[in-house]
Order: C-alpha cells, then sequence, then structure tokens
C-alpha cells in the first residue's frame, strides 16, 4: 500500500514538473500576440481608408502594423535606397510598376481607382471653369509635386499632353506653391492659401465648402490604387493576407465609404496561385479567437 502511494505522488511530481517545464517555453500570450510585425509604405493620399481597412484587419488578426506615409515617388525613392519593409501602396500603379521593375515586389494587386480633379472654394468666386484658367495671373494654384507625388506626376502629364503645362507651371511657380503630398495641397484651398487646386476625386470628397471642376484634360485619367508585396518582408505571408484583405469585400465597403471607386473584391476563399507560390502562402495562425 506505501509503495503504491509512493509511485502515486512521485508520478505526479513528475507530470507537474512537465508541466511547468512546457508553460516556461511557451510566450506569454500578450508576447505572442506581439510576435508579428509589418512594416506599410503607404501613400498619403489613401491614408484615410487605409487606417479604416487595417483597424478592422487588427479586430481579427493579432498583427503590429507600422506605416510610413509620403507621396509615392519619395515612398519608392526611399525603398530604392534601403529595400526594407512588407509593403508597399502607391496612389497610382506606375509606381508599383516600377517597383517591379526595380525588382522589389512579389506581386502587385489592384485596389481602387482616382481621377485628378480641380476643386475651388465653395461659390467659385475667382471664376475659375477649366484648365486653363490655373494659368492665369494673379490665380493662386498649389499643384503635387511632379517629382514625389502621384497627383502631381499625373497633373504635369495630362496637362502636357494638352499642351497647357508650361502656362501653368509659369503660373504656379509666380503665384502658386507645390507641396509633396495630396493632402497639403487640399488643405492650402482649405486654408484660403490659394484659390484653386487639382487633387485626386477622393480626396476632394472629404473636403469641406468647395467645389469640383471635371476638366476635358482629365476625362481619360483614371488612376489605379496599387498596392505591392515586397520581396523584402520578413513575414511574406502575412504580408500577403493583408494585401487580400484590402481587396476583401470590408476593404471594397471602406474604400467606397471614403469617396474612392474600389474594384472587384477578391473572392475571400480564393488567393492568385502564382503569388501564393512565391511566398509559400499558408494561413497564418495569428488570428485572434
Amino acid at each position: 500500500m506505501f509503495l503504491g502511494k509512493k509511485f502515486f505522488f512521485s508520478a505526479l511530481a513528475v507530470i507537474v514538473l512537465i508541466a511547468l517545464l512546457i508553460l516556461r517555453e511557451r510566450p506569454i500570450s500578450k508576447e505572442n500576440e506581439a510576435s508579428t510585425e509589418l512594416t506599410l509604405y503607404c501613400a498619403a493620399a489613401v491614408k484615410k481608408p487605409i487606417l479604416k481597412v487595417i483597424e478592422s484587419y487588427q479586430k481579427r488578426c493579432s498583427v503590429k502594423i507600422n506605416i510610413e506615409y509620403g507621396g509615392s515617388g519619395s515612398l519608392l525613392s526611399r525603398l530604392s535606397i534601403s529595400p526594407i519593409g512588407d509593403l508597399f501602396i502607391a496612389a497610382d500603379g506606375s509606381y508599383t510598376d516600377l517597383a517591379d521593375q526595380k525588382g522589389l515586389i512579389l506581386e502587385q494587386i489592384p485596389l481602387a481607382t482616382m481621377t485628378p480633379v480641380i476643386a475651388v472654394a465653395e461659390n467659385n468666386p475667382k471664376n475659375i471653369y477649366n484648365s486653363l484658367d490655373l494659368a492665369r495671373d494673379p490665380i493662386r494654384v498649389s499643384l503635387g509635386n511632379p517629382s514625389v507625388s502621384s497627383i502631381g506626376k499625373q497633373t504635369k502629364y495630362y496637362f502636357e499632353k494638352a499642351g497647357l503645362w508650361a502656362r501653368i507651371d509659369q503660373n504656379v511657380l509666380k503665384n502658386g506653391v507645390y507641396k509633396p503630398t495630396v493632402p497639403e495641397v487640399g488643405n492650402d484651398l482649405l486654408l484660403g492659401a490659394v484659390d484653386a487646386v487639382v487633387v485626386w476625386d477622393a480626396i476632394a470628397a472629404q473636403l469641406n465648402d468647395i467645389e469640383i471642376i471635371r476638366p476635358i484634360e482629365f476625362a481619360d485619367a483614371n488612376q489605379e490604387v496599387t498596392v505591392g508585396v515586397l520581396k523584402s518582408s520578413k513575414n511574406p505571408s502575412q504580408a500577403l493576407e493583408l494585401a487580400r484583405f484590402l481587396k476583401s469585400k470590408t476593404g471594397k465597403e471602406i474604400f467606397e465609404e471614403n469617396g474612392y471607386r474600389s474594384l472587384l473584391a477578391n473572392d475571400s476563399n480564393s488567393i492568385d496561385s502564382r503569388l501564393s507560390a512565391s511566398v509559400g502562402f499558408t494561413a497564418p495562425s495569428t488570428h485572434k479567437n
């Protein structure tokens, strides 16, 4: 009888010891939740919807996401010099195309579309009705810097195509200003610092007390907001899942709520097979219960 009890307590002690060792090796749940971290480079033009989509994503997944905002051109320049991070969201697909050509991304996914428009103060006090009016002295105009911002690049391209750029540029240099991001351009109009701006229609929809002019020069100027999964990603599977979530039904609804024209949402049960294979995609285990 005594030996039986002795064996029982010895076995119990071994079980307790094994359990303690297992618990010691397993991270605390809070630490485990924060173990996955992504860095996202995001065009300032889509800051508002991206923040909302990520907020929704983080309710489902335990992932820390660091976001750096800027003009699409300046972000691409940074990635070209120092290719680190997980995702790159550009205000138009030409920048993810360039990133692809530079060997920086695995795949790009279109999310939504935007079109440049002219915006002026409510009631149009300066009587600005078309693109040529932006060249009129002394109209004060704020444009995106073509070297670092997508809106600036597209504005210059379509005005050059129409033969208007030289005159508009001359007036901006004399009476106006170039800004590095489209939100800064929009703020110039809200603050009364300028009489007219060129911004994305989705940005204009977020501004109060303005009027929108859609000049003929921008009739075919639709641009696609795109996300690229970076080759430098240390968590390509998780980065891919976030990119796919941006294109999901939830992402589509958030983009549309904020004035963007979303593209078709991904089937929640499907994924681009080429991209999946290239990153060895498997469903991440960071989902919250």
